[in-house]
């Protein structure tokens, strides 16, 4: 099987990487248990990502989104490793007047990929170590870090999670029938932003090691 990793930036799979990997080309990472593993690092974002993603997605069986991410749960502590099923483009809407209104409540929704409501039909395929949690992602352009903000995100979406590029990767691998996952570790609450309460290094650490074990178990999709 051939398996793209695809992240944001180097930093979120440095503990993969033998050397640097260039960014919006594929590199090849390793070969194990008969897959033959390569890196995509996009850049930062939804748009980036998407971009890079669709140039390559064709030449793989199987897509692993990984990186950090910020929790909105007390219940998903700081440094674990969860797994995305759900996820949306939380700012794709309108402002109307002060009051949100996304692309789907306005009639503007993709009928083959809704981006306010992506949900992962592989998920029930793959086997998946129990103690990885599956979660509601939300996907933004703007990283949550006033009590506004935090507070309209929840209301509107009642999210999990909060990452900057997990609902591109649902987007293009639904339209494009490609089996994936994303796999997020949580470097942080969603709260007033503090970036000294961050664990960012835990977090990649033990991303690291799941992506490892996770390529290593031999993906069968049933």
């Amino acid at each position: 099987m051939k398996i793209l990793v695809v992240a944001a930036t180097e930093l979120e799979v440095k503990g993969l990487l033998k050397e640097p990997a260039e960014t919006g080309v594929p590199h090849r990472l390793f070969d194990v248990s008969e897959n033959s593993v390569d890196v995509l690092i996009t850049g930062v974002g939804a748009v980036p990502t998407a971009f890079c993603l669709a140039r390559f997605v064709e030449d793989y069986d199987f897509i692993i989104n990984v990186g950090i991410a910020g929790s909105y749960s007390s219940n998903i502590s700081i440094g674990q490793v969860v797994v995305v099923d759900w996820d949306c483009f939380g700012d794709y809407g309108i402002d109307n007047n002060g009051h949100f209104i996304s692309l789907s409540e306005a009639g503007f929704a993709n009928a083959s990929s809704n981006v306010n409501s992506l949900s992962n039909p592989w998920l029930k395929k793959i086997d998946i170590p129990e103690y990885l949690v599956k979660v509601r992602g939300i996907t933004l352009g703007t990283v949550s870090g006033s009590e506004q903000s935090i507070g309209t995100k929840k209301q509107l979406w009642n999210p999990d999670i909060e990452t900057m590029e997990s609902a591109a990767v649902f987007y293009v691998c639904l339209l494009l029938n490609k089996p994936f996952i994303c796999l997020r570790a949580i470097s942080n609450f969603v709260e007033l932003r503090d970036k000294s309460k961050w664990r960012i290094k835990e977090a990649l650490d033990n991303l690291n090691t799941e992506v490892i074990k996770f390529i290593s178990s031999r993906i069968e999709i049933i």
